[in-house]
């Protein structure tokens, strides 16, 4: 009898720099010029962890990140709505300059949040779920999963609470995370770094 790998690998992806507009949803934000040097970049640089799927955020910065690799792999791009960011504030603008706050407090109180926001907890939960539920789904496959800096870093937290509000301020756009998931149970490869795979 053939038994299925019950592994799967995953590379978490944060997306690449993108531009933070009031005038358009943040769910529209577009790539930045360097953004989408990044994105060009990762076509290649992507190419030897040798992905089978390709899931994403449904926000265009995370979408266009991904796009040239997937081309260029002859890959689809599936959208995820799970694989959102985290909904801090209403809405963006500018002059808002208590997002940061707020943020460290989110990270202190992981129930805080503000009106038709999400909780750190609520956050954290729905990327847990969402990669367990992926992982199950493509047992045996490599996956690159692009997502947003919060969320990531929350679902991090839950595989290391070490991983707080100072850790997700040091990631950069794009970064990578190698999560491998057997039997179920996640684990991180800590010491991967994006420039392992760089060319």
């Amino acid at each position: 009898m053939i038994q299925v790998q019950d592994k799967t690998e995953i590379f978490l992806l944060r997306h690449a720099a993108s531009i933070a507009s009031q005038h358009i949803p943040e769910a529209d934000w577009p790539l930045s010029p360097a953004g989408v040097q990044q994105a060009q970049h990762l076509a290649t640089a992507l190419q030897p962890l040798q992905i089978d799927a390709v899931l994403v955020s449904p926000y265009a910065r995370a979408k266009a990140t991904v796009e040239p690799f997937a081309q260029t792999a002859g890959l689809s791009v599936q959208v995820i709505a799970e694989l959102r960011e985290r909904k801090l504030i209403e809405s963006w603008h500018p002059q808002r300059d208590d997002w940061l706050a707020l943020l460290q407090r989110a990270w202190a109180d992981f129930s805080f949040a503000l009106p038709d926001c999400e909780s750190s907890y609520d956050c954290q939960q729905r990327m847990c779920q969402c990669l367990a539920k992926l992982a199950a789904d493509h047992r045996g496959q490599t996956l690159l999963i692009c997502s947003h800096g919060n969320a990531i870093a929350l679902y991090l937290n839950s595989l290391e609470s070490s991983f707080g509000f100072e850790a997700w301020a040091a990631m950069q756009n794009p970064d990578i995370f190698w999560i491998t998931y057997e039997a179920g149970r996640p684990f991180w490869h800590k010491l991967f770094k994006l420039s392992d795979v760089t060319v």
